[in-house]
């Protein structure tokens, strides 16, 4: 089973696209999981995209990862800098950088995939040899699953890009099932 760690944006994705229940269903068969950071940031969102509710409120991510060590913080904040995090936004890439140093240090998310769709965010987790999947690659993996079928993926995308999540369209059958 995948574990996927999961970034806010790419489930405050399906939160703005009214498509929470194709994601409940969809992280059902994988192991999700958040780091604290992302939990925050999705209770901070809740007030914009109320559909985020059942997910926190079910823990459809599990319990949040935490990296409370001193070391932890150190590594997460030289990895939240360098995602371009700053002193004066201090949450700034918080998330993302929690995720990248939660992949490359716990051995039990070993071969894990994070999943977001922050492009700085994947390529620094690629320089780190760790699997990336934004919201396009995960609805492809629901398709192979068989959960979903090509023209609900279509539509899918469209209602995210509709509310402006500037997700990834694929321009084809194929660009979608090769990702």
């Amino acid at each position: 089973m995948t574990i996927l760690i999961t970034d806010a944006c790419s489930v405050i994705n399906f939160a703005a696209s009214g498509d929470m229940e194709l994601l409940k269903s969809g992280l059902a068969v994988r192991t999700p999981r958040c780091t604290q950071a992302v939990d925050a940031e999705l209770r901070k969102w809740v007030h914009n995209f109320p559909a985020l509710q059942p997910l926190l409120d079910e823990g459809w991510l599990g319990e949040p990862i935490e990296l409370n060590r001193t070391e932890d913080q150190k590594n997460v904040g030289r990895l939240r800098t360098a995602l371009g995090g700053t002193r004066n936004e201090p949450t700034l890439h918080l998330g993302e950088a929690e995720s990248i140093h939660a992949m490359r240090t716990r051995v039990e998310l070993t071969g894990a995939v994070l999943l977001t769709d922050d492009r700085d965010a994947a390529r620094m987790a690629g320089r780190n040899s760790l699997t990336t999947w934004d919201t396009t690659r995960l609805l492809a993996d629901f398709h192979a699953s068989g959960d979903l079928e090509w023209d609900e993926a279509q539509q899918v995308l469209q209602r995210m890009d509709d509310a402006n999540r500037g997700v990834r369209i694929p321009a084809s059958y194929h660009d979608f099932t090769q990702g």
